[in-house]
């Protein structure tokens, strides 16, 4: 799978097109985040900011039980529900990868701050 350049501040939502807001993106995230800055959770109907790869640490908000991918924080949620992180796809990927040693991967090990 590649990666797509994604906009972590969409530029409808006046985030600039510098390094400081772009990030590497999976399609299938890129396309399910789109435009979008955040999402509501229920039943609060709080708006929450997504993750922020440039301003966020990674271990702060999530965590890895297997091939789940669980929030630790309202910003976790949000995350995962608008990606939809944990669809069955995407945890039967996840669950191949570390079937083969490939999960988490060393390389994106060093990225999480």
């Amino acid at each position: 799978m590649g990666f797509e350049i994604d906009h972590v501040i969409s530029l409808r939502h006046g985030g600039i097109s510098g390094a400081e807001n772009l990030a590497f993106s999976c399609l299938y995230c890129n396309q399910n985040k789109a435009a979008d800055i955040g999402t509501m959770l229920l039943p609060t109907e709080t708006f929450i900011r997504f993750f922020n790869p440039r301003k966020d640490r990674w271990n702060d908000h999530f965590e890895i039980s297997g091939s789940l991918i669980l929030p630790k924080t309202d910003i976790g949620e949000a995350t995962i529900k608008m990606l939809k992180l944990n669809d069955v796809e995407r945890i039967i990927e996840r669950q191949t990868w570390l079937d083969a040693g490939l999960y988490p991967h060393p390389d994106a090990l060093k990225l999480i701050r």
